[in-house]
């Protein structure tokens, strides 16, 4: 396999997520469906902590049509970027003209594109950060990342709840009134499901029932972004469904947290199931090392000298 093979199908990603991002730019939307593919999820933050979940081109289009009266979008920054073969994710800085006030307001966002389909996105899965941003912490004379090392442990403590199934460790970890956006990997709806769930007690027992249905073994981590307000993960999930045989599917979410340090929304999508690779029986993708350690720099608990 040469580099060629590798690198194209990522810069067919960007080439789509650009597409779209480039079609909302003085147009009023038009054309904008042009760029969207076959069986479209969107879950987007239109106001702040709340998020409309959309399926299908005759909703999305709808959605497009009636943004126009709201806010036009000026200008972007795009702060960080990942690309794969099936999404492209951005941290943005984008000004908007809101329409009715005449306005100029620039404010921080995360999107995720889905971008498996030869004709354009599939998803779009957007947070607007809404509280300010959280200083460094001194430790030992060294400013540190506190609330980032404690959104990772909570990141990881979320993955193993999920594995294991566990309601009430997985509540714990979120918001009361969550959103939860991601695929139903039980259904078998042509292009996916997405669900709708607004509250943690919906979201615990969306993946209870997830759990029964799939049989999680373990999740690697093939991608990771940790700030102070989101985690993006990329996860590949190892399931043994109920006919036995070791099954993976890859997906690709934004995990907003909220100004107390909890998860406010859970938004993404993923591939479809597909036969194990030959290197995914191993949980890879580790947060600390050696393990054992965990987040808190001020403890040298897992550490061989400590």
């Amino acid at each position: 396999m040469s580099s060629q093979d590798l690198t194209e199908p990522m810069l067919r990603s960007i080439m789509k997520a650009e597409r779209h991002i480039r079609s909302e730019y003085g147009t009023r939307m038009v054309g904008v469906m042009d760029t969207i593919g076959a069986h479209p999820h969107f879950a987007m933050m239109l106001q702040p902590g709340m998020v409309t979940v959309l399926s299908g081109r005759d909703d999305i289009d709808t959605m497009y049509k009636g943004s126009v009266e709201n806010a036009a979008p000026q200008a972007s920054r795009l702060l960080s970027q990942r690309a794969t073969d099936w999404y492209v994710f951005v941290e943005n800085v984008p000004t908007r003209l809101w329409v009715q006030s005449g306005e100029f307001k620039t404010v921080q966002t995360v999107t995720m594109f889905v971008t498996d389909d030869e004709n354009g996105i599939t998803g779009e899965y957007a947070w607007q950060r809404y509280y300010p941003p959280t200083p460094p912490v001194e430790t030992d004379g060294e400013l540190l990342p506190d609330r980032s090392l404690r959104n990772l442990q909570m990141h990881e403590d979320l993955l193993d709840a999920v594995c294991r199934g566990d309601a009430a460790a997985l509540s714990a970890s979120l918001t009361p009134d969550c959103i939860w956006a991601q695929r139903d990997y039980r259904s078998s709806t042509e292009g996916g499901e997405i669900v709708n769930l607004q509250s943690a007690p919906a979201a615990a027992d969306f993946v209870c029932k997830c759990h029964a249905a799939l049989n999680p073994v373990h999740v690697s981590i093939l991608n990771r972004q940790v700030t102070d307000w989101f985690v993006f993960a990329e996860e590949l999930w190892v399931v043994e469904p109920e006919a036995g045989e070791r099954r993976q599917y890859r997906t690709a979410v934004v995990y907003a947290v909220d100004e107390n340090g909890k998860f406010e929304a859970v938004l993404g999508f993923g591939k479809a199931m597909e036969a194990l690779s030959p290197s995914a029986g191993k949980k890879m993708g580790l947060a600390f090392w050696p393990e054992g350690v965990g987040p808190d720099p001020r403890s040298h608990k897992g550490y061989p000298e400590g």
